[in-house]
């Protein structure tokens, strides 16, 4: 990692990246040795990747499953449908606006594409889906079919409120992530079992192959 740097090489990529951004690992690490902040600098960003891949695998099977139980409640062509449409909210002020979201994704395809919209709208539209609003219509006839390996104990709504909140936690800590921000104060661990719990609710074996190459396990391990 940054091991074996000379002064004036430390120097340089702490300019470079800046000393502000360098000083919250810093803190982190209780001490303001260069090469070793630099090593702990390294080791977060690797496990941001690292992190980043298995989100990916997260992200794309939650919103499958949620494609699919759409399907089954609005047909095929669920983004065009107008009962689905008026069921989206438009908040007031900076909050997230699922209508527009829906309505932009949409915008250039036509009716029949509804493969390259999935792919078009944000993660943040999906964790929207879990909210309580989508619970009669979407989620009591469908949760336990998109979602096989829910607890037996849940409820439709106990399982719709536990991906939420499961959901919408890892939807923050990808932002962050995504703005390169550090994630070092976050429960890393938890994020990790998060993760695993969603893929794992969603399907077995797509949670078996995830265990099988992710990388999350042996970089936190590095930790220096």
């Amino acid at each position: 990692m940054a091991s074996g740097l000379t002064t004036a090489q430390i120097s340089a990529i702490t300019t470079t990246l800046s000393v502000t951004r360098i000083a919250t690992f810093e803190a982190a690490a209780g001490f303001s040795a260069g090469a070793d902040v630099l090593e702990k600098y390294s080791w977060h960003a690797l496990t941001s990747a690292a992190f980043f891949a298995s989100l990916h695998i997260c992200e794309v099977a939650i919103r499958n499953g949620v494609a699919s139980a759409l399907e089954a409640t609005y047909g095929p062509d669920w983004p065009w449908n107008p009962t689905f449409e008026h069921s989206l909210p438009n908040p007031h002020g900076p909050n997230f606006k699922p209508k527009d979201e829906l309505l932009r994704a949409r915008a250039k395809m036509a009716p029949g594409a509804t493969g390259k919209v999935i792919a078009e709208l944000k993660f943040a539209f999906w964790c929207h889906m879990f909210t309580s609003r989508h619970q009669v219509r979407v989620w009591d006839a469908n949760i336990h079919n998109m979602f096989p390996n829910l607890p037996t104990a849940y409820t439709p709504s106990q399982a719709r409120q536990a991906i939420h909140n499961e959901l919408d936690s890892l939807r923050k800590f990808r932002n962050r992530i995504a703005h390169h921000e550090p994630i070092l104060a976050d429960p890393l661990p938890q994020r990790q079992k998060s993760i695993q719990m969603l893929v794992s609710w969603r399907c077995a074996e797509v949670s078996a192959w995830h265990s099988k190459w992710e990388i999350v396990t042996p970089t936190m391990a590095a930790k220096p």
